[in-house]
């Protein structure tokens, strides 16, 4: 119960994000209240719903065995290295297109999107991090 009651904290606090958005006047501060609200309640129950799945006694062996291997590789020494490595390059790169968007948005004054370019930024960020770990872990 302790590992769900903060899950259904956030349950809650969606449903509180969803009422504030219906009674909100205007429609984009509507839209992203609401838009909060549902995305606060759809990852508390993926996450409540991983955690019946994994909780299930048929599925205790492989759970564990997972969480051995996942705490083995938190204290690696080589995989904190290669984490710690493919951060500092992923940010590097994402300075420079950082740096370049900002110059071309104040060529082109394109405010409507600007939303749109700083989401897909971090799903950039995310990607090379990821790509760069999987890069230096093959070379080390």
């Amino acid at each position: 119960m302790k590992k769900i009651k903060s899950f259904i904290i956030c349950i809650l606090a969606g449903a509180a994000f969803i009422a504030a958005g219906f009674l909100v006047k205007e429609d984009y501060n509507s839209t992203l209240l609401c838009s909060i609200g549902f995305g606060f309640i759809f990852s508390s129950a993926v996450a409540i719903g991983k955690n019946f799945y994994w909780s299930r006694p048929s599925r205790q062996e492989e759970y564990n065995a997972r969480r051995e291997e996942a705490h083995i590789n938190m204290i690696d020494e080589r995989k904190q290295y290669i984490r710690a490595r493919s951060g500092q390059i992923s940010y590097q790169i994402m300075t420079f297109v950082l740096l370049g968007l900002s110059f071309i948005l104040a060529v082109f004054r394109a405010d409507p999107w600007m939303i749109a370019v700083v989401f897909g930024l971090f799903i950039f960020q995310y990607i090379i991090g990821v790509a760069v770990f999987k890069c230096l872990e093959k070379r080390m």
